[in-house]
């Protein structure tokens, strides 16, 4: 796994493709505003009948998610102030998760993805560009 940070601030965590831990992992803490995982049970497990209360949660910012099922895309890091930190290439089946900060989505080829954000979605106050942005000259993070 990946870890996106400037100044020991994480904004984002990238779980490549080849990544398979072979108990029940979340890759996000239990604090997180967001919670994402990968579930793997043997045969015949069962969890359990049950339903999830209804709670009051109080939602902060808006997480994403973004699992990649055709394609390549490079993101843009920015922190939270909007300065620049860095590009990574994302691919097939690589997983990112967005916490904080800004980015910048350049799509390499025809790309497919899911995206999953914590809601209400406010369409007028959801983003805040950050200006100047797309004449930076970029570093890509190959690891």
């Amino acid at each position: 796994m990946k870890l996106i940070k400037d100044n020991n601030i994480i904004y984002a965590k990238i779980i490549r493709a080849d990544l398979y831990p072979e108990d029940t992992t979340f890759f996000t803490d239990e604090t997180d505003e967001i919670q994402f995982g990968m579930v793997n049970h043997k045969k015949g497990y069962k969890t359990g009948a049950h339903y999830h209360n209804h709670l009051n949660k109080e939602t902060t910012k808006t997480d994403e998610i973004f699992i990649v099922r055709e394609g390549s895309l490079r993101i843009d890091f920015y922190n939270n102030e909007g300065a620049y930190i860095k590009s990574v290439e994302v691919f097939k089946n690589d997983i990112v998760i967005l916490y904080q900060g800004g980015h910048n989505i350049v799509y390499n080829q025809d790309t497919k993805l899911f995206m999953i954000k914590s809601g209400a979605y406010q369409k007028e106050n959801d983003k805040t560009r950050i200006i100047g942005a797309n004449n930076l000259e970029l570093t890509i993070d190959n690891d």
